[in-house]
């Protein structure tokens, strides 16, 4: 596909920036949390609650848990600084100086960015070659400096996922000491997510990372959460900042919680669009990843060049080093531009 693509300038010139870069829903907030977060614009100058414990319970009454298995924070990644901050600081009392944590990577940015927040060395492990984190990589890479582990499932950028028992074979490989973070940023759009109340239960070093910001349509609100036991995340609440989420994460996300039929409509439509992208892409040549999540992954030099093509037709992506190109779902129009620019460079090689 590289030859058949070219340059990026045999694509069409732009002709209005689409972003396809950062994951966000091709959907706005759900109808009935735009009308409560418009009832409640008024009341912006009041400060939210201190502590988050109304967002708090209800997550923890949506999943099914009491509320001390529930930390909240501002977007998912505030939850992960909260939770390698106690990680590390628990290593460094067992008299580790050089701590460190391990993920697959590519993987998300911020994972990098906290660990260097944190004064953490992170070490990198490998993908298998359908884009899944490789576990078995990751569980040798752990040893006595090793905080935590990060596992996204699905997994960003590539939207593989992992299974329940892989991640139960890794969790017993561990030592108990070392922290098992689980990023579920894109659960929701998953046909077949792992159990991970009985996860939580057998395996108390585990901890489950989830956000409003992708399929819930509430980036801009920051607020995400964490799940896991009773011990691990009292430690997590710890580190939780006062006042970090906002009054209007606190109306809306009792709402949106609430609002699951609505949602499911929602993941449903854009699993469609995926894959409807997924299938064009494919029947023009594009080695497109099988994947779980929100968007599409193109991987290699093809992918890139894909991505290069997608750039000068407006279309902005997400490209990993060498490693790839990630292009979110947007709607029906979106899919059908992507297409028209790949179909179109194609055609002028």
């Amino acid at each position: 596909m590289t030859a058949l693509l070219g340059s990026p300038a045999h694509a069409h010139g732009p002709v209005g920036e689409i972003r396809c870069d950062l994951n966000e829903s091709a959907h706005p907030p759900l109808p009935s949390v735009i009308a409560a977060l418009r009832d409640h614009v008024g009341a912006e100058h009041r400060y939210p609650p201190m502590r988050p414990d109304a967002v708090r319970r209800a997550v923890a009454h949506h999943l099914g848990v009491t509320d001390d298995q529930v930390t909240v924070g501002a977007g998912a990644t505030a939850v992960a600084v909260a939770i390698l901050a106690d990680c590390a600081l628990r290593a460094r009392r067992r008299g580790v100086t050089d701590v460190r944590i391990a993920t697959p990577v590519p993987t998300f940015d911020g994972f990098g960015m906290i660990a260097d927040m944190l004064g953490l060395r992170l070490d990198p492990t490998p993908l298998t070659a359908d884009g899944r984190p490789d576990l078995d990589a990751l569980a040798e890479r752990s040893g006595p400096r090793t905080a935590a582990l990060i596992v996204c499932s699905p997994h960003n950028p590539t939207g593989a996922v992992v299974g329940e028992t892989a991640l139960r074979t890794l969790l017993r490989a561990v030592a108990p000491e070392v922290t098992v973070i689980l990023d579920q940023a894109y659960v929701e759009y998953c046909t077949d997510p792992p159990d991970i109340r009985s996860m939580i239960r057998d395996h108390p070093n585990l901890v489950v990372v989830r956000t409003f910001s992708k399929a819930y349509g509430l980036a801009g609100l920051r607020v995400g959460y964490a799940l896991g036991s009773r011990a691990t995340i009292a430690a997590a609440r710890a580190h939780e900042v006062p006042f970090s989420v906002g009054a209007a994460a606190h109306v809306a996300v009792p709402i949106a919680l609430a609002a699951q039929r609505e949602l499911a409509q929602r993941t449903r439509s854009t699993r469609t669009e995926r894959d409807r992208l997924a299938t064009m892409l494919g029947s023009m040549g594009c080695h497109v990843l099988p994947g779980e999540a929100n968007f599409v992954y193109l991987p290699g030099p093809d992918g890139i060049a894909i991505g290069h093509t997608l750039r000068t037709a407006g279309v902005i992506t997400r490209e990993f080093g060498n490693h790839g190109c990630r292009v979110t779902v947007g709607d029906r129009r979106t899919t059908d531009h992507i297409v028209a620019a790949v179909r179109t460079a194609a055609l002028l090689v």
